[in-house]
């Protein structure tokens, strides 16, 4: 490969995005294959795609909502998921807000949602997440307490 080459293979790379239908993943790991290009070949930063600052959360606000729904979230890294009963995961990148659902089958996943940040994912939770049942009121506390 010569110089030329990177020069086009770049300009493809650049062109990787959620926008055009991959998945944020694959955007990743373009930026990654495009930079190690430009190092190899000593191409100028100027050429760089520019990267939109996203706020960076914490895992703190993704588990305060999970736990409104008694889900728990498993992380580690950037990535965490929390698994809707038995046949539905959340799964969350940290970096990019991204969320999806993923309906589990055998041998297979399916997509149901996917949303961008956190409000979000409580609409969907709203809808479609457990439900959570109460079988005592405060009232009925009351009347068992012993004097």
């Amino acid at each position: 490969m010569n110089l030329s080459d990177a020069l086009r293979k770049i300009r493809l790379l650049k062109a990787v995005s959620v926008e055009h239908g991959s998945s944020p993943t694959e955007v990743e790991n373009a930026r990654n294959l495009m930079r190690a290009l430009m190092e190899r070949f000593s191409v100028p930063t100027d050429m760089a795609p520019e990267r939109p600052q996203v706020f960076q959360m914490s895992w703190v606000y993704w588990d305060h909502l999970l736990g409104e729904y008694g889900l728990e979230l498993r992380h580690f890294g950037k990535r965490g998921n929390a698994q809707i009963g038995r046949d539905r995961m959340i799964l969350i990148r940290l970096d990019t807000g991204h969320w999806r659902v993923r309906q589990l089958e055998r041998g297979a996943d399916a997509p149901l949602a996917a949303g961008v940040g956190v409000e979000t994912l409580r609409e969907y939770l709203k809808h479609f997440g457990p439900r959570a049942y109460a079988f005592t009121t405060r009232s009925s506390d009351t009347i068992f307490r012993r004097r």
